[in-house]
């Protein structure tokens, strides 16, 4: 509940264009979990209940950051009232509702992802791990513009500038484009010394996961693709075509291609299949979004759909 009020506020600040406070808030519980985690883990002695507490004050802190900006500084938030909640119901589950079926695609092509490299071994499970731990670290800038493009995009819409709105779709994607770049470029060069840092020792694993540095990692280019594309669905009214894209790239373009790949070229071709179902739906993706934003109508004259 406290991770939830807190990541709700944060969103609030966002669609106001808080878009500094927004991001305090979140960094609040990772910094607070940096400092209490050595405190109550091995300060106090409390092992496994420390890191427990910790993630309670942090969350506690998320929330509380959360609160005071949204309530305090800009008077955002209402009482609870059951009567107006259930009558904005309907509204909310129209954009929650696929909004939270589009993230449950996400860990399904996981899993899947997992059960296909499992045959090969404890190796290719542990490359696994390791390049999602470095997924959200080296792409992160992907994910806080699909966040931080939404409110942009759905701002510029109600403010009748049509112009904007296309204009912050083309430099998103342009964002995208030279940030992957760079990044993939980094990690192909940094392969060796993550590698190291890690202590991967196994050949097999070794060789994996310095092939998505240099090889699997420029695929990041069309993940973003879809996430700002979906970002435009999710503000200007087509909320459902997230939920499609996103599904579909977690069965049809998950399945058959790491299927294929795995089977043909083994864990490789499995990384390789993944990469070639994400360039398949973010070209898609990038193509429906720019035919959204082309059709797009000015508020009141009505959006065809």
């Amino acid at each position: 509940p406290l991770m939830g009020l807190g990541l709700a506020y944060s969103g609030v600040l966002r669609a106001v264009g808080d878009a500094r406070r927004a991001m305090y808030v979140t960094l609040s519980g990772g910094i607070v979990a940096a400092i209490m985690d050595p405190i109550l883990i091995f300060g106090l002695g409390l092992g496994v209940d420390g890191a427990a507490l910790s993630i309670l004050f942090s969350r506690l802190a998320l929330a509380v950051l959360g609160w005071h900006g949204a309530v305090k500084v800009h008077n955002l938030v209402a009482r609870p009232d059951w009567r107006t909640a259930l009558a904005d119901g309907g509204a909310v589950a129209s954009i929650a509702g696929p909004a939270v079926l589009t993230n449950l695609a996400t860990p399904i092509a996981n899993g899947y992802m997992t059960a296909a490299l499992s045959p090969f071994g404890d190796a290719a499970i542990a490359a696994n791990a390791v390049i999602g731990r470095l997924v959200p670290v080296c792409f992160g800038v992907i994910f806080a513009l699909s966040g931080a493009v939404g409110p942009i995009l759905g701002q510029n819409y109600g403010a009748r500038r049509l112009d904007r709105v296309r204009g912050a779709m083309t430099d998103s994607y342009i964002l995208c484009t030279v940030y992957v770049a760079a990044m993939w470029a980094l990690l192909a060069v940094s392969s060796n010394g993550i590698v190291a840092v890690f202590g991967i020792t196994d050949p097999a694993a070794v060789d994996l996961v310095t092939f998505f540095c240099l090889v699997v990692a420029g695929s990041w280019i069309f993940h973003g693709f879809m996430f700002v594309a979906n970002a435009a669905f999710n503000n200007l009214g087509y909320p459902l075509l997230s939920t499609v894209f996103n599904w579909g790239k977690a069965t049809v373009g998950t399945i058959p291609f790491v299927y294929v790949g795995a089977l043909y070229f083994g864990a490789k071709g499995a990384l390789i299949g993944q990469a070639l179902g994400a360039v398949a739906f973010g070209l898609a993706a990038l193509w429906w979004g720019q035919r959204v934003i082309a059709r797009l109508r000015l508020p009141d004259e009505g959006t065809r759909r």
